[in-house]
């Protein structure tokens, strides 16, 4: 008889209730969806609870429902450290004890960075019982408020481990020096036989050595491990006690009931057991330092900020705070060589700030009174008084250091093999481990063969490779994305634009610079016309006329003085300049006023219907020239384009001009597929058509009204600049905001995902080929593997995959001014 599904449970807060109608409206919305047994939802307490069949549907679902007719469910995001993690079993350990906690919706946990993402419903658990959780798993846990800082956490790490391998490294050389120093040195043996008080003294040292070994530096692994084991979830520490807690007590058992043995089984396997300690300890030694390395990208960003603010007081006098108590609208100084503490505006003074961590661009920045300023930027001269606008995990260094972390911790979709395998490699192993024991004892009938073939069997088989070969290649390949101007919203990003087909690219601000300059002129008199039209629209705020102010001051024209200024809506502007009236409009609204304008009118003509708006000027009655203005394609649009063609990806633009303004600007840029006269609301759709047709769709936009578009793609890239970040819109941002920057990303996601090949590939083959000849199948080819060399290369397994991700660090951006090599 087939037994009922046990039925899961879900009370979730919502948010914009207002009536019994809304109420009703959720609950009829949650019990249509398949698999709902029941729903119900009080207006009081704002909450709803579900009870629901999780194998029709899950928990996500309902909340994307709650979505869909227009109420917030109320969810949470948390982050822990977690400590006492040494393999992917403990990750999936803890990924499970948290996911098994009511209410808890998903939870992801990072092995590289020893960090947990949970999202909950605080409605059903508190931060408490996750903390709890992970704790009962047998791991330390803290919220990322209560822990120390991360490069604080890796140092003392780092130091109880370099401990650790020091006092192992001692103790072992000794126990080696005794147990194996007379093969190699017979007058050393026959001076230990000279020197030994009773028979097999020496013996009887290395027990008390490897005891000091094995319960000293080596508890680590025991302490883990049992509870591992009490939890019926073995990991690396599991293994590594076992294999040398097996030889430690064979060798004990030996040395205390010899007569219980064969005389070819009396062997003691200490120094087994002191090496192989050693080893695993020195491994995860250079893994620790390893992991330093990979992390500080997140380090310096986290050093960017400083650690306190000089603010003033309201008699002026300068104060020095802990940055955590500056607030909103307070006034602080930035003096010369000094970090800008927080995000702000400035209402006193002049100086030039670095802003090169933002925008990357090395030329500083002037800023004066009303100018905005980024925390983290450099006051280079000048003492600055600003205001802070943005405090705290509002500040824009704040969010960029929040996204890469969010990166970091994001788990690909390749790394659900490696997941899979690991939830049952450890199991395997061991029963792996007693068949070899079982079977060499049966060929042999030596206890001590079988033990050795045993234990380098469990010592051989680390998981911590196939744990570390994802985690540790995404980040690296983040931070150093981050570094070079590109930060991924989540790690999931990397992979999926590692697959892009078709780059689609909006136009205005993206392609193009998004402003208009004048592009050409003509005429009678068409230096004349610039002066004179500059002096008018130095009086509008009108975009065209700032593009014509700002080509007569690039030529050192001086913008003349105007009197009896008027505009003409949608016409014109008049106005008197050197005692001369002057037009400055659009070629019909001269002609009303018996102006001629045939001259050049073919070519006026010809700019027009390719997009430039043309803008005629006359003097006391008389035509003096044309100003053809258009939004100019920007430098590196072009070489971005042919970098992505020669990648062997579709390039398509999308935007709302006409199509002979589009066809002009993609025929340019050497763009076939143009999508014309779109609405930016329709965008998506454009997006969608072609992921109908099974394309894969990166699409470029400005982050702001390309926002639907840059969500419905696979990836969403936003060109940002300055402090113009829209992280939310887009899976990757461009902080740099150069075109140039699409390429590099593009560089970093396939790179990063062939890194992460590479290391699972390893990761596999490793114990593909290891654990058989642990295991004893090459003996019949004179090849063993001794427990000691097994944990050497247990160690260097995860060294190895640690390194090869670290060559991401050496990523080249794709830059305008060189081929593309890259």
């Amino acid at each position: 008889m087939t037994q009922p599904t046990p039925l899961s449970s879900l009370t979730i807060g919502v948010e914009g209730m207002t009536c019994a109608s809304c109420s009703a409206r959720v609950e009829r919305a949650l019990a249509r969806q398949a698999g709902v047994v029941s729903a119900a939802v009080n207006l009081a307490t704002e909450q709803a609870q579900v009870v629901f069949d999780a194998q029709h549907v899950n928990a996500e679902a309902l909340l994307t429902v709650m979505g869909d007719i227009g109420y917030a469910p109320v969810i949470a995001d948390t982050d822990f450290a977690i400590e006492g993690m040494t393999c992917a079993a403990c990750v999936g350990r803890v990924e499970r004890a948290l996911r098994r906690v009511p209410g808890v919706l998903s939870a992801e946990v990072n092995l590289a960075t020893e960090q947990a993402h949970i999202r909950y419903s605080p409605a059903m658990v508190d931060l408490d019982a996750l903390l709890a959780a992970v704790r009962d798993a047998g791991y330390g846990a803290q919220t990322m408020a209560a822990a120390p800082p991360v490069a604080d956490r890796r140092q003392e790490q780092r130091n109880a481990l370099r401990r650790d391998v020091l006092v192992s490294a001692f103790f072992a050389f000794i126990i080696l020096l005794l147990s194996m120093g007379g093969m190699l040195m017979p007058a050393f043996n026959a001076l230990l036989a000279a020197f030994s008080p009773f028979p097999h003294f020496w013996d009887w040292l290395q027990l008390a050595l490897a005891s000091a070994v094995l319960f000293g530096s080596g508890r680590r692994f025991f302490k883990t491990g049992w509870v591992a084991y009490r939890h019926l979830s073995p990991d690396m520490n599991s293994l590594v006690a076992t294999g040398t807690g097996a030889a430690f007590i064979y060798s004990a058992l030996v040395l205390m009931f010899p007569t219980g043995f064969s005389p070819e089984a009396r062997h003691v396997y200490f120094d087994s057991v002191g090496v192989v300690i050693f080893a695993v300890l020195m491994g995860k030694y250079l893994e620790a330092i390893a992991k330093g390395r990979a992390s500080t990208a997140i380090e310096q960003l986290i050093n960017l900020q400083i650690k306190t603010a000089r603010v003033l007081d309201d008699l002026g006098a300068e104060h020095d705070i802990p940055l955590g108590q500056l607030r909103l609208g307070a006034h602080f100084v930035a003096r010369p060589g000094e970090r800008v503490a927080t995000d702000g505006r400035v209402v006193a003074g002049r100086a030039h700030v670095d802003q090169s961590m933002l925008t990357g661009e090395p030329m500083p920045v002037a800023k004066a009174a009303g100018d905005d300023v980024v925390g983290g930027t450099i006051n280079l001269d000048g003492r600055l008084v600003i205001e802070a606008t943005a405090v705290g995990r509002d500040t824009v260094l704040a969010q960029i250091i929040q996204l890469v972390e969010r990166a970091q911790t994001g788990k690909l979709p390749i790394q659900g093999l490696a997941d899979r395998v690991v939830r049952v490699f450890t199991p395997i192993v061991l029963v792996i481990a007693l068949l070899t024991f079982v079977v060499w004892f049966g060929l042999t009938g030596n206890s001590s063969v079988a033990l050795v073939a045993m234990v380098a069997v469990l010592v051989v088989a680390c998981p911590c490779a196939m744990g570390l070969a994802t985690p540790a290649a995404i980040m690296v390949g983040t931070g150093r994305a981050a570094e070079l101007g590109v930060l991924f919203r989540k790690g999931e990003a990397l992979e999926t634009l590692s697959h892009i087909d078709t780059v689609l690219f909006d136009k205005t601000g993206t392609l193009t610079q998004g402003q208009p300059v004048v592009a050409q002129w003509g005429g009678p008199a068409p230096e004349l016309a610039l002066r004179l039209a500059a002096a008018l629209e130095s009086n509008s705020e009108h975009p065209l006329a700032r593009a014509i102010v700002a080509a007569a001051q690039l030529r050192d024209e001086p913008v003349l003085p105007c009197t009896q200024f008027q505009a003409h809506i949608g016409q014109g502007i008049t106005g008197v300049v050197a005692d001369q009236r002057v037009w400055v409009g659009a070629a019909h609204f001269l002609a009303e006023e018996g102006i001629s304008v045939d001259v050049d009118q073919a070519e006026m003509n010809r700019l027009q219907a390719i997009g430039h708006t043309v803008v005629c000027v006359a003097a006391d009655g008389r035509f003096l020239g044309w100003l053809a203005l258009a939004d100019q394609i920007k430098p590196e649009a072009r070489i971005t384009v042919d970098a992505l063609r020669a990648r062997g990806l579709r390039v398509g633009m999308v935007t709302g001009d006409a199509k002979a303004t589009a066809q002009t600007v993609a025929l340019a840029l050497g763009i076939t597929e143009i999508y014309a006269q779109i609405r930016p609301q329709d965008k998506a759709r454009v997006v969608r058509e072609l992921q109908a047709s099974g394309r894969k769709v990166a699409f470029v936009g400005d982050g702001i009204n390309d926002a639907p578009a840059l969500a419905e793609a696979d990836v969403g890239i936003a060109l940002a600049s300055g402090t113009d970040i829209a992280m939310e819109a887009a899976d990757v941002t461009l902080t740099q905001g150069h075109l140039s920057g699409v390429i590099t990303a593009l560089i970093v996601a396939k790179r990063t995902l062939a890194n992460i090949r590479g290391n699972l590939f390893w990761a596999f083959f490793y114990n593909i080929l290891l654990i058989p000849i642990a295991a004893g199948v090459a003996a019949p080819l004179g090849i063993h593997l001794n427990p000691m060399v097994a944990g050497v290369a247990m160690g260097l397994s995860s060294v190895f995959v640690l390194g090869n991700s670290l060559r991401l660090k050496w990523l080249k951006p794709f830059t305008v001014n060189r081929s593309n090599a890259n």
